[in-house]
């Protein structure tokens, strides 16, 4: 009798080993979905701050831009009167 329950025993936990690790397999697939999900999002994301980024930069060039133009015509326009107030001395009584 006891080399049947036994036997029953090794039985079950075979077959509960058998339902776990069909479990287990089941949740690690759902995992790896899930984990793929969550990586296509994250690489989504990244590219919106890529493209943000990008756009930011190239906001700051333009700005650059407009700022070195300022620059050189403030620059000129410092020359032309500093031109014009050094003749005016000169040439005045």
């Amino acid at each position: 009798m006891m080399v049947l329950v036994l036997k029953a025993q090794t039985n079950h936990f075979a077959h509960l080993d058998i339902e776990l690790r069909e479990e287990i397999q089941g949740l690690r697939e759902d995992m790896d979905k899930r984990f793929d999900l969550m990586r296509e999002e994250m690489s989504k994301r990244f590219e919106q701050v890529d493209r943000r980024f990008e756009q930011a930069e190239k906001r700051f060039e333009a700005l650059t831009i407009r700022i070195d133009r300022f620059m050189i015509w403030s620059f000129a326009t410092t020359l032309s009167v500093g031109g014009i107030v050094i003749a005016a001395i000169k040439f005045l009584p």
